[in-house]
């Protein structure tokens, strides 16, 4: 028996079920969230490995592609220093010929939004190579998806807990545009004041924070969790979940009909009314 197969049983042997879809069914393989191609030479912090099923393991394949791109994409300086966006973009594209249609803007669009952004790129960049994409409906189908694991990933992690497929996950992201904007992180800004943990990621004594970081903040009665997450420069993550199937569904209805606002800053992505 190899190396790496005695890794896995010993692995699976400490964590018996996979958290991806609700701890009903057994392990069998060892899934890293965020996917390590994310990361610069595949250097993901120490501790992202999760039990999965060979399911939920596969199932996200295109949906983690996509995100490592767009991270890698957003943080132009940084975003390829191991020289491996270009075979990444490469694999997209043949995964999903029809990305890049929607996603990579057009020279002119790419000025005319920088414009408006008050952006100029750095000595030897374009308009086009400065991190500011489109974002297509493939792109939020992806976030969903990553988030919805990464959730459950952390929460493992930090707590041991796994979410049950009826519990309820929500969503608010935004990207690198938005924070030019708003003239910072509002989002985390307004949150700041909820205590949580906010550990030093790293691998080998490398720290990862500068590629992602989060801070994890759990209730009293280990009931609700909130994660604020941030890739480099490209997009950050708002996470809110709960354990108790329907409370947070209709906690986020209701304070949507008192306030009268149309707009829903977080959208389901687990739960009842969860988007497909």
């Amino acid at each position: 028996m190899g190396e790496r197969k005695r890794k896995l049983q010993r692995f699976i042997s400490q964590h018996k079920k996979c958290i991806f879809c609700g701890g009903i069914v057994d392990a069998t393989t060892i899934e890293h969230c965020p996917p390590r191609a994310l990361f610069q030479n595949r250097t993901a912090p120490n501790g992202f490995e999760f039990p999965s099923c060979a399911v939920c393991n596969n199932y996200s394949s295109d949906e983690d592609l996509i995100v490592a791109v767009i991270a890698r994409m957003g943080s132009p300086e940084h975003g390829d220093l191991d020289g491996k966006l270009q075979g990444m973009m490469r694999a997209l594209n043949r995964q999903r010929p029809e990305f890049y249609k929607t996603f990579l803007p057009s020279a002119t669009e790419a000025r005319s939004n920088n414009r408006q952004l008050g952006i100029e790129p750095a000595q030897g960049l374009t308009h086009q190579e400065m991190g500011i994409l489109n974002i297509n409906d493939e792109t939020r189908a992806a976030i969903r998806v990553f988030a919805k694991k990464l959730a459950k990933g952390i929460t493992y992690f930090e707590t041991g807990l796994i979410f049950k497929n009826e519990d309820c996950l929500a969503l608010n992201w935004f990207t690198n545009a938005n924070v030019i904007k708003d003239g910072g992180y509002k989002v985390f800004e307004f949150l700041s004041h909820i205590n949580g943990v906010t550990p030093q990621l790293s691998r080998n004594r490398l720290i990862l924070n500068n590629q992602f970081e989060y801070k994890f903040s759990l209730s009293d009665d280990k009931n609700l969790i909130l994660i604020q997450a941030k890739f480099g420069e490209s997009f950050c993550l708002v996470i809110t979940g709960c354990m108790t199937p329907g409370h947070l569904e209709d906690l986020l209805e209701k304070t949507y009909q008192d306030l009268g606002r149309d707009y829903q800053p977080f959208e389901i992505i687990q739960g009842k009314g969860a988007i497909p």
